[in-house]
């Protein structure tokens, strides 16, 4: 019998004596083989997981899913759906806001309403889901994860990573330590008024893909991740980042973009001024 992989797991904070290979950001989400880690397998398949699928079949994520097609390892195309919605006259019907084209079916009849039935009609939704801890904790536990992927043992000793563990483990985040900032994907107006966050907002956004920036900054380590084309949040802890590179591919800070079925790596520097280029030649 193989013995089982032993070894440290960041998101435990501990030796694991069951590792096993983790996506940093699932498949199911535009992520790649390339971009993981090893993790404690029973962490993996609870926690981590429930996390994934929890933004994973978020009803609006599934939106950008289908429109990219990312299928994740069960190879189903991913479509949002609501199961339980009625049309004006109380029929019970499922509808499927597809990037084919929207389908309606009659669960009386079990049949697709054609064009022409569907024509005039109003269709009232019931059991849409939308988890509005699920962005904030997907940063977390990416964060963990690419953090310890991209600088190792600096990123282990020497970030307050124990802050990104409460937000990964919370059943409710209502209690952030008020030394860890946050923003989330949907920041208020004020929020929005922060040069720093339209910044981000812009490098997660400005491709279609998904994304991680690490932020090394005086007393912090910052984390930003997009999804598929999309800012899912920002979070910022304490550390202490004497020593971290900041030459090269770190200069400033560290990105990873998974596009196209590779892994790109850049400094946060020449992501900036790409950005920067960019909204020059608008």
């Amino acid at each position: 019998m193989k013995k089982p992989k032993e070894g440290y797991c960041i998101y435990l904070d501990a030796i694991s004596s069951d590792l096993s290979l983790e996506h940093i950001i699932p498949k199911s989400l535009g992520g790649l083989d390339d971009f993981s880690i090893l993790a404690d397998r029973k962490f993996n398949n609870s926690t981590a997981s429930t996390i994934d699928a929890g933004l994973a079949n978020d009803f609006l994520m599934l939106f950008d899913r289908d429109r990219q097609k990312a299928a994740g390892h069960s190879g189903t195309h991913p479509e949002p759906r609501v199961k339980k919605a009625t049309l004006e006259d109380g029929t019970p019907v499922q509808v499927t806001f597809a990037a084919s084209g929207l389908r309606v079916y009659n669960l009386r009849e079990r049949r697709y309403l054609t064009d022409h039935e569907r024509s005039g009609r109003t269709i009232s939704l019931e059991g849409v889901t939308i988890h509005l801890d699920a962005d904030l904790k997907f940063v977390a536990k990416v964060g963990l994860a690419a953090g310890f992927f991209a600088y190792g043992d600096l990123f282990r000793k020497q970030v307050e990573h124990s802050e990104l563990r409460k937000i990964v483990n919370a059943e409710h985040l209502n209690q952030i330590t008020p030394d860890v900032r946050v923003h989330c994907r949907f920041p208020s107006e004020q929020e929005l008024e922060s040069e720093t966050l339209q910044i981000l907002k812009l490098a997660t956004e400005s491709v279609e893909c998904s994304s991680v920036l690490l932020m090394p900054g005086k007393g912090c380590f910052g984390i930003a991740v997009g999804v598929l084309g999309n800012f899912m949040g920002m979070i910022n802890v304490k550390a202490d980042i004497a020593g971290f590179s900041n030459t090269g591919s770190y200069d400033a800070g560290h990105c990873i973009y998974l596009q196209n079925g590779r892994m790109y790596r850049n400094s946060l520097r020449h992501v900036f001024k790409k950005l920067a280029d960019h909204l020059d030649s608008k």
